[in-house]
């Protein structure tokens, strides 16, 4: 943020007139974007010791998931830069990072898509990074969902794929679940995309704050247990299911796949900073983006989802209480992540069968009630409430 005193001078380098305030110490613009740098690098190190196999030097390909979010458009930009320093220094290993985008609009639109314009324009300011735009309908070819366990109607010949995830999301109970379930399924089509293109990881682009969002949030909507796999490093379990026509779908592969989050280590406001202090980044990223604020924290839940709530809150409350924030991050990477013998067919997360047998039991809830209780048992407590509401 800027400094309310722009005389002094930048606590790293003592440069004179440090405009800006980073954790409280005066800071120059160059030392504030090689500290945003600095980070992510620390966090890509950490992923090269985790997933090198070899000694030689080998390319590294990551993908990260691009939202056009301030965070997300950060780490396009200093994958772009990352890739652009190998390039030109020959003794290193080849970097290579695919940036994708998934394209969440359903609707029917002629010609090409607001999407794909912003990120022709992404493509032109990060010439050193390869770009996609995924729509959102090429995750009902994927097998690391079982389908029988969510409400998607059958398919017919010649049948709009987007009509029928509308469709979908039409018949989920409350706004908190459509959106659940949407992420769910760009997190699943990310994963995909990633062992298409021979990434060795998928990196995703949230702060410290949207972690902390991620957590509470999860937590409120029934995945506690699964937290530790949500929010920290590490690897992930990856399930594929075959339909059977009549019977329930059979789980034929596992395969564990790195998912982490390089910019685990900073705040929104700070990215949103540093937004403003890279010219092609503020080109691109759309300005109720970069610019937006978290509203009054007290709002109408009915108008918002469950994570936007979060959300919400963390943005209000990171700049005063960034201690406490930061806190429910390094808290939630402490915990164990319990390797898990059974997988939710929904979400992909580690079932704990007596944990959502014990909350069920507390709130009244019967897992073999209501519509869908033939896959109910094949979901965690979350999903379950998610779907069947």
């Amino acid at each position: 943020m800027p400094s309310p005193d722009a005389s002094r001078p930048c606590k790293r380098c003592k440069a004179e007139d440090a405009a800006f305030l980073l954790r409280t110490d005066p800071t120059c613009r160059d030392c504030y974007i090689q500290y945003v740098a600095y980070k992510l690098n620390k966090r890509l190190g950490a992923l090269h010791k985790d997933t090198r196999s070899s000694k030689k030097l080998t390319t590294r390909r990551y993908l990260a998931g691009l939202s056009f979010g301030p965070s997300s458009s950060v780490l396009a930009q200093l994958l772009s830069e990352q890739a652009r320093h190998h390039s030109e220094n020959k003794a290193s290993s080849p970097f290579e990072p695919v940036i994708i985008h998934i394209d969440t609009e359903l609707s029917h639109i002629k010609g090409e898509s607001p999407a794909k314009k912003l990120l022709e324009e992404y493509r032109r300011v990060l010439p050193n990074a390869i770009f996609e735009c995924v729509p959102l309908k090429d995750v009902l070819s994927l097998k690391s969902i079982d389908w029988s366990t969510l409400p998607l109607d059958a398919v017919t010949p010649d049948e709009d794929a987007n009509a029928r995830l509308q469709r979908l999301f039409n018949t989920l109970p409350t706004l908190t679940s459509r959106t659940d379930v949407l992420r769910q399924l760009i997190r699943h089509l990310l994963l995909q995309k990633a062992q298409e293109h021979s990434c060795s990881a998928l990196l995703l682009g949230h702060s410290t704050t949207a972690l902390a969002a991620l957590t509470l949030s999860e937590v409120a909507n029934g995945r506690g247990f699964a937290v530790p796999l949500q929010v920290a490093d590490g690897v992930t379990t990856v399930c594929t299911y075959e339909a059977v026509e009549g019977a329930t779908a059979q789980e034929t592969g596992r395969l564990e796949f790195p998912v982490y989050y390089p910019l685990r280590e900073i705040f929104r406001n700070e990215l949103v900073q540093y937004i403003d202090l890279v010219p092609s980044l503020k080109e691109v990223v759309p300005v109720n983006q970069a610019g937006a604020k978290a509203g009054n924290s007290v709002v109408s839940h009915k108008d918002l989802s469950i994570e936007e709530v979060m959300t919400r809150y963390f943005d209000s409350v990171e700049e005063g209480y960034a201690g406490i924030v930061a806190n429910v991050v390094r808290t939630t990477t402490k915990l164990d992540r319990v390797p898990g013998k059974s997988f939710c067919g929904s979400c992909g997360m580690s079932l704990d069968a007596e944990g959502d047998s014990r909350w069920a039991g507390e709130i009244g809830d019967d897992a073999g009630d209501g519509p869908g209780a033939a896959g109910a048992g094949r979901l965690c407590y979350g999903c379950k409430r998610s779907i069947h509401g």
